[in-house]
């Protein structure tokens, strides 16, 4: 992945030059959020910076392209399908890098991607920034009295921001990931799903804040579905967007071989053993490498029901139950909370559980699928919220250990690669908006939810083989190891 840069000083091996206001800026931070980082990670600079990362990440995506930014389309063009088109931007654009994106975190440097990205990031914010400010003043209305939508100049400002967002997002994930799967501990595989449960619980905090801005601006300027109100709530996450492409400048590199090696290896300097040997161990265990491709379908087919379904919720509570823009900036604060709360459930019960994470995995997924159902047939709005809330959490909870199981055996050569597959499903759901738009308009909100419980199921079928291809950390006689290849081949 390219020539190390100089060495700064403290990083003998792993380190790459950085200015001295980067080092005073990494140095101040670094009583902040040690307490989250556990020992023994091969960089932990790079953990505290994924962390920070994931947090401004979901900060922006909630703040500037959050339920209201749907409503906000609905508002200009006055239909679902339109908003599903101009959401499959996004996808579509995702779908279309994602293979490049892929070789391109094996092949070169990631830390100089990430400054690549930081420059696209950039660009995203500016064209966003001016299409929900000039949004508003594009609508007008005919001479028989009817309101138009904003004209093909709008349309291409709008789709070009979105396609900037697709990309930025889809390499910025990819690279930041490796960069993460890289530099948490080795030595045990507990240890590395702790730290993911931690950082899906930080994005959680900041998806439940990022609403809050959009509550307090909705509020100070009168609680309606204007555009130009709706306007001023969307853009302090497109201001938000230069921090975050700040923070992309500050990761150094980590060597592959360092990355594949346990700790408890690297800390015997008597120690000679292959980088990959691990890694290959992982994948003589039957069936092991059979995971990844499993992982994935699941996430594919998932993220396409959630498509048709996900981006639609806030229109269903809006069109038809009459939310304000308050009480759906609400529901979208609360949420994140339930999301962490099952989270952490998931965890501690993925733990406990003697058949490894997955039957724990397995039974929130459904459990989920269940609140889907019963919240079509419901009338109540009160009723709806407890179940959407339910839904949502349990659906989600599993993302964090999803993750470290396809970290577990995908070697560091080629994690940028399937990381940027494995990001793509977050943009397949926007991909398949447009078909949701679709179907909604035709058939309404519940019969579209109705197929993406089906969907859903179909993700479940793919978890089953996990079951015996990912047992728990524990063995008999209680121990713990710290690789995924001997807990297969001892169960």
């Amino acid at each position: 992945r390219g020539e190390p840069n100089p060495p700064w000083p403290g990083s003998a091996h792993l380190g790459a030059w950085r200015p001295p206001f980067a080092a005073a800026a990494m140095s101040r931070g670094r009583g902040r959020i040690g307490w989250l980082v556990p020992p023994a990670c091969v960089s932990e600079r790079n953990v505290k910076l994924s962390l920070s990362l994931s947090v401004l990440a979901s900060l922006v995506s909630t703040i500037a392209h959050g339920h209201l930014f749907t409503a906000f389309i609905f508002e200009l063009f006055q239909n679902n399908a339109a908003v599903g088109l101009t959401e499959s931007v996004t996808g579509f654009t995702a779908l279309v890098f994602a293979v490049p994106v892929g070789f391109a975190v094996d092949k070169i440097s990631r830390t100089k991607l990430l400054r690549f990205c930081a420059v696209l990031g950039l660009m995203a914010a500016i064209t966003g920034a001016l299409a929900v400010v000039l949004g508003p003043r594009m609508v007008h209305t005919a001479e028989d009295g009817s309101r138009q939508p904003p004209g093909r100049a709008f349309t291409v400002l709008l789709v070009a921001s979105l396609a900037f967002w697709g990309v930025f997002f889809n390499t910025t994930a990819s690279a930041a990931l490796a960069l993460f799967a890289d530099s948490v501990p080795r030595s045990s595989r507990q240890a590395r799903q702790d730290l993911y449960a931690t950082k899906a619980t930080l994005r959680c905090a900041a998806f439940s804040a990022g609403p809050l801005v959009a509550f307090v601006c909705t509020v100070l300027t009168g609680n309606d579905w204007k555009l130009e109100h709706m306007s001023y709530a969307l853009l302090p996450g497109f201001l938000l967007m230069p921090v975050m492409c700040t923070v992309l400048n500050f990761f150094e590199e980590v060597d592959s071989k360092i990355a594949d090696l346990e700790v408890g290896l690297l800390d015997s300097p008597k120690s000679r053993v292959d980088p990959d040997a691990l890694t290959l161990e992982r994948l003589k265990a039957p069936g092991a490498r059979w995971v990844p491709y499993l992982l994935l379908t699941a996430e594919v087919t998932t993220a396409i029901g959630a498509g048709m379904t996900v981006k639609f919720f806030g229109l269903w509570f809006k069109n038809v139950f009459a939310f304000t823009p308050a009480g759906l900036a609400a529901l979208s604060s609360a949420t994140p909370i339930a999301m962490a709360i099952a989270t952490d459930l998931l965890k501690r019960v993925a733990r406990a559980c003697p058949f490894g994470p997955v039957p724990a995995v397995l039974g929130f997924w459904l459990a989920s699928i269940a609140c889907l159902l019963a919240m079509v047939r419901v009338q109540d709005w009160r009723i709806l919220v407890g179940l959407h809330l339910v839904r949502t959490a349990l659906a989600n909870a599993k993302e964090p250990i999803a993750t470290a199981i396809l970290a577990d055996f995908i070697p560091s050569s080629k994690r940028g690669r399937w990381n940027a597959l494995h990001s793509l499903t977050g943009m397949t759901f926007t991909g398949s908006a447009a078909l949701g738009g679709i179907l909604c308009d035709r058939y309404g909100y519940g019969k579209t939810f109705f197929i993406t419980a089906g969907l859903y199921l179909v993700a479940a079928a793919f978890w089953v083989p996990l079951i015996r291809l990912v047992p728990g950390d524990k063995v008999k006689g209680g121990g713990s190891t710290g690789d995924v290849a001997d807990k297969v081949k001892g169960g």
